[in-house]
C-alpha cells in the first residue's frame, strides 16, 4: 500500500510538536503553521525564534541541500533555524547553524547536526528566552 507523503510529512510534523511539548514541559501546544503548505516562506514550526522545518524520508543518511536552502530562505529577522530530520530505522537529528552553540564559532556557513536529546539541552540551556517567549505568546502567526 503506498504511502502518502503528504500525510507522512504532517504526522512527522506533529510528532516532532509533540516531542518539543513534552521534553520542554511546555504548556503551551507547539502547533504546525499550517500556511506553510501554500507559503513557502514559511516553517512547519516556530518556538520563540526558533524556524522549525521538519523532513522524514525513507532512506538516506544526510539531509538534502534543498532542505536547508528552503529553511534558510524562510528565515529573517533574527530567526534560528533549525532542519529536523529523520531517515527509517535512524534516530532523529536536528542541523542548524553552530553559532547558534558558541557565539565565537561565527562563521554563517558552518553547521552542525545533533542528536535530539541534545537540541533539547541546548534549548533548555541556552535558549529559555525562546521557550518562555513561547509560552507567553503561544506560536507566532
Amino acid at each position: 500500500m503506498p504511502v502518502n507523503s503528504r500525510n507522512k510529512g504532517a504526522s512527522f510534523e506533529r510528532k516532532i510538536a509533540n516531542l518539543l511539548v513534552s521534553d520542554l514541559s511546555l504548556q503551551v501546544p507547539v502547533k504546525r503553521i499550517l500556511e506553510q503548505t501554500r507559503t513557502k516562506q514559511l516553517p512547519d514550526l516556530i518556538l520563540g525564534n526558533w524556524f522549525i522545518e521538519c523532513k522524514f524520508y525513507k532512506s538516506g543518511s544526510e539531509p538534502l541541500t534543498g532542505w536547508w536552502e528552503q529553511l534558510l530562505r524562510s528565515c529573517n529577522n533574527g530567526q534560528i533555524p533549525a532542519l529536523v530530520y529523520k531517515f527509517n530505522r535512524r534516530p532523529i537529528k536536528v542541523r542548524t547553524k553552530a553559532k547558534y552553540l558558541n557565539p565565537d564559532l561565527s562563521d554563517d556557513g558552518v553547521v552542525v547536526d545533533l542528536g535530539w536529546n541534545d537540541f533539547i539541552y541546548v534549548l533548555k540551556t541556552l535558549y529559555q528566552d525562546d521557550i518562555d517567549k513561547h509560552e507567553r505568546n503561544g506560536t507566532i502567526k
